[in-house]
């Protein structure tokens, strides 16, 4: 019997030596905690925020640029374009606790270069692109969502719409010259009011006299300041020397 239990004890321990070998499923099996990579081939951009890879159309993760059309769309897709070129090996990666794919069933991953560059984090920071869809507003948290919010430059309006640093400056540029338009425009003295010269249309103070208009009929004295005009207008411009006795009054 002792000859017995020895070998059924030797069998127990040599089985669990073979559980834990090298290959086997406990050792196989990932840990659900670290992210899944896979290196693909980039074929073209889309968009700032989204790339065709031989793995299908992927949207990177925790980014927002702008989109097809819109102020910045271009300058987005050239710097993606001048990170990688069609043919080049990419890292995709899916974080642990993030949605594999959009609503749009585009995946949904961190993009980077094959030599380290963080294709979402260089848009950041040259102001092409915002942090969003991450544990700020609603979506799952990931990894690097803190680091693209400190490298954030661009602004999200009220609607939504990314501007860009320089789509912003612009912006900024057409405001103050059209604040400045009104305000000049405010600012700007008004032309004086015209003045009724209405002495002018009497060629001689007697006419003036016989008017029937309601209109003065002097005299009209070169030293008064409301009436200088008018004297002249009788005592020089008409030729009739309204000021006969040279004594500075018109039309007496």
């Amino acid at each position: 019997m002792r000859g017995v239990w020895g070998v059924a004890v030797a069998a127990v321990v040599a089985s669990m030596l073979v559980g834990c070998a090298p290959g086997s499923i406990t050792d196989a099996a990932p840990s659900s905690t670290q992210a899944a990579d896979s290196q693909v081939t980039f074929v073209s951009v889309v968009d700032g925020d989204t790339i065709e890879a031989s793995a299908g159309t992927v949207r990177i993760i925790g980014i927002d640029a702008p989109e097809t059309g819109e102020c910045g769309y271009a300058e987005a897709s050239a710097l993606v374009s001048s990170l990688l070129s069609p043919g080049d090996p990419t890292i995709l990666t899916l974080p642990d606790g993030e949605n594999d794919a959009d609503q749009y069933g585009r995946i949904l991953r961190y993009v980077d270069t094959t030599q380290g560059v963080d294709v979402a984090l260089s848009l950041l920071t040259a102001g092409l692109a915002v942090a969003r869809y991450d544990s700020t507003d609603g979506y799952p948290a990931h990894p690097r969502e803190a680091d693209y919010h400190a490298a954030q430059l661009a602004t999200l309006t009220a609607d939504g719409t990314v501007t860009t640093v320089a789509c912003r400056a612009t912006a900024d540029a057409a405001e103050q010259a059209r604040i400045m338009a009104e305000q000049e425009a405010v600012e700007a003295p008004a032309p004086p009011p015209a003045v009724d010269e209405w002495w002018k249309q009497y060629t001689s103070c007697t006419k003036l006299k016989n008017n029937a208009n309601g209109h003065p009929t002097g005299p009209f004295s070169r030293d008064n300041s409301a009436e200088a005009a008018i004297y002249d207008w009788f005592a020089n411009g008409t030729g009739n020397n309204g000021d006969g006795e040279g004594d500075g009054l018109a039309c007496e």
